[in-house]
């Protein structure tokens, strides 16, 4: 139902941190966002996206960017480096670790 409003709106809609429901609502949703899938070592799950050419946007607030960068970039995925409290001016992209 809210994909279905959102898109009758014209707004894309975004699944947010649900791993488990992503192979029943990836053609649902135009992307995704998720916190910390290197942390948890869960990030294999969000390829359902980038398989059916969708964004997967997220954010570490733990760990060594050289660490989870290239895998970010291998994998697709549009990472940022961010500290809990939110504060970082700029947010550190994972981009800066391209080849």
């Amino acid at each position: 139902w809210m994909t279905e409003q959102a898109h009758e709106r014209g707004l894309s809609i975004g699944l947010k941190n649900d791993l488990d429901q992503i192979e029943d609502l990836v053609e649902h949703y135009n992307w995704a966002l998720n916190e910390e899938c290197f942390f948890f070592e869960e990030c294999d799950l969000l390829l359902p996206f980038i398989e059916a050419e969708k964004a997967v946007f997220g954010v570490e607030y733990d760990g060594d960017p050289a660490d989870y960068c290239p895998l970010a970039n291998e994998m697709g995925l549009s990472w940022l480096t961010k500290s809990l409290d939110l504060s970082d001016e700029p947010p550190n992209a994972c981009f800066e670790f391209l080849d």
